[in-house]
Parts: structure tokens; sequence; C-alpha cells
């Protein structure tokens, strides 16, 4: 049983859904709508106690399923009165994963390993451990993503907003071509890392090949009515992608401490840290004209320095210390030009 959401004349409402099985595989069933307010289905006593109204047990158990009532409390928490909240904050539980701890049944492995869409595990890879790099997919225990059994493409896509929910605005396109997997159709070792270095006309050609792709992908749907056009599911991340293009500032400096940090060991002294760049540091460790390099379109910027980050970069046997002090001057260039 899952909380689920659909724009209903511009106006948000609210439903319960369950995934039941059918024919071996998973479909959403609606169990009851609680329009565009839930919280009215919330009653207060008194003191710092809610409980949910029994109308709605009944309703439920008049289509034939008997809640479980710490379920339904964890539907309707997001609508419970936030000075209640803050008080049961502490001990009040939302997260059912007391399965956690156990072993998996082969009926959960067999879920995983045959039903779950790969596009499902990237996002979660991402959501739960912020993984970037989907290369090593195959790696992650399959016990993982035991949260994500036994449940229809609705419901999967009903915690995946939730959880989205979370992310940073700046995040959100790194999200998606995380999950995407778009580094897969690039060879530059910029691609793993920094893909805000990467050809930005062929990332967004890519972007919407994969996104129709995946649309009319029918693994994806499987148990689910397979759209004619682009899903509302699926319009999400085309918002996302081109509405929150890739960070350039924030995302470089963070990459920047987790290079220094993970390659620390090559060098006896932690890089000092540097002065102000000027105009002419900055055109010669670019390879450039100061003139020509202030004169850039941020495009331009970045093309020159996805050349110089290929090279310079350790793994390809640049200078450690000369690649870190490009992407200082390529960050703070950007951050001028923005």
């Amino acid at each position: 049983m899952y909380l689920a959401q659909k724009t209903i004349n511009h106006k948000r409402h609210y439903f319960i859904r369950k995934s039941v099985r059918v024919n071996g595989v998973y479909v959403s069933r609606e169990l009851m709508s609680l329009g565009p307010d839930p919280s009215r289905f919330i009653v207060y006593p008194g003191g710092r106690s809610f409980y949910i109204h029994e109308n709605v047990e009944d309703h439920l158990s008049g289509k034939g399923y008997v809640p479980d009532y710490d379920l339904l409390e964890k539907i309707f928490w997001p609508f419970v009165r936030p000075d209640i909240k803050r008080a049961l904050q502490g001990f009040f539980s939302r997260d059912s994963s007391s399965r956690s701890g156990k072993s998996l049944t082969q009926s959960e492995e067999v879920f995983i390993r045959h039903h779950l869409h790969p596009v499902d595990r990237r996002r979660y890879n991402y959501l739960r451990i912020g993984e970037l790099d989907q290369s090593r997919l195959s790696r992650v225990p399959v016990k993982f993503y035991r949260p994500l059994t036994f449940k229809s493409r609705d419901e999967l896509e009903h915690l995946f907003m939730v959880m989205e929910s979370r992310l940073e605005p700046r995040e959100l396109s790194l999200y998606v071509y995380s999950f995407f997997y778009l580094r897969r159709f690039f060879t530059e070792i910029i691609a793993g890392r920094m893909p805000q270095g990467l050809d930005q006309e062929k990332l967004e050609e890519l972007f919407v090949r994969e996104l129709c792709a995946l649309n009319s992908d029918d693994l994806f749907w499987k148990g689910a009515d397979k759209p004619k056009d682009l899903h509302p599911f699926l319009v999400r991340y085309a918002v996302m992608f081109f509405d929150f293009p890739l960070s350039s500032d924030s995302f470089l400096q963070d990459h920047l401490k987790d290079f220094i940090a993970g390659t620390r060991w090559r060098s006896a002294h932690f890089p000092r840290k540097q002065p102000d760049i000027s105009r002419k540091e900055a055109g010669t460790i670019m390879g450039v004209a100061p003139d020509v390099l202030y004169a850039m379109s941020k495009k331009e910027l970045t093309a020159l320095f996805r050349r110089k980050a290929v090279k310079l970069h350790p793994d390809t046997g640049g200078d450690h210390d000369q690649f870190i002090r490009l992407m200082e001057v390529y960050t703070t260039l950007l951050r001028r030009k923005s």
C-alpha cells in the first residue's frame, strides 16, 4: 500500500494504491481517493497524538484489504500538523525496512535479477549512495535493492519521486546523467567525474534519444499501460536535465576536494592554497592569450577546458598539481562569466 498523486484540473489529488500480482507481473490497483487534502482524514484527540479516521480503514476493508495501521500512519505522515510532527519526530518511525537484516527470499532474488529494470537500479544507486559511476552496477549486492521488490511501475515511480524530492537543484541534471548512464557514450576520462566538460550538444542529443528509448521500453512498462507520447513519469527528467543544467561551479569544487583527498598519497605535502588567479597566469595555464581567453563564451571555454583536462589528467600521465590548478582556473573563469 502506498500514497500516489495525480494532477487533475491543475490541482494535485492523492490516492491510496496497492501493487498486486496479476499473471506474473505487478500492477497498481486504486483503493481509495483522498482528494486534494488528505489531512481531513487525520484526527487530533488532544496532546501530542493523532490517528487516522476510521472511515479510511472501513473503506479499505470494503475493498477487501485489511491495512496495517503502521503503514497507514506512514502514508498520512506528510499531512500531519507540523507541531505534532516535531513532537513525534524522534520516535515516530517512517522507515518500514524491517526486513533489511534478513536474507533474501528466493522470490525476492528472482524479482531483482529478472524483473527490476536497470534504470531502477541506477536511480536507486544514486539516490541512496550518490553513485555517479554506474559502470560498477554488477558489483552491487542484490540485497541492496530489496526495498524495490514486488512493486508495480506506478509504485516504483512514486517511491522515486519522494526520494528525488530530497535532491539539491544542482544535483538534478547530474542525477539524470548518472542513471541514464550517458557516460558510456564518451571516451573522455572526464566523462566519469566531470560531465559538464563534455560536448553539451552531443550530451543533449544522447539524453533525448535515451529518454525516448525508455519511453518505448516494454520491460520498463511491464504491468502498466505503455504510453504513446512521453509519459508524465518521464517528463520530469526532461525538466531536470534542461531546466537545471550541469553545475560548473559547485560541482567542480566538490570534485576538486574529492580528487585531492583521493590522490593525497601521491605527494608528500598537501597542495597549498593558491592566491587569486591573474589574467596572465590564467592565459598561461589554459594555453591561450589572456585577451582571447577572457573574450570566450562559456561554451568555448568549456571546450578548451575539456581538451586541456584530457592532457593534464594524472590518469593519462599528466601532472597532478597542474590538473588541480587547471580546474581552479576553469572554475574561477566560469564564475566570472556568470
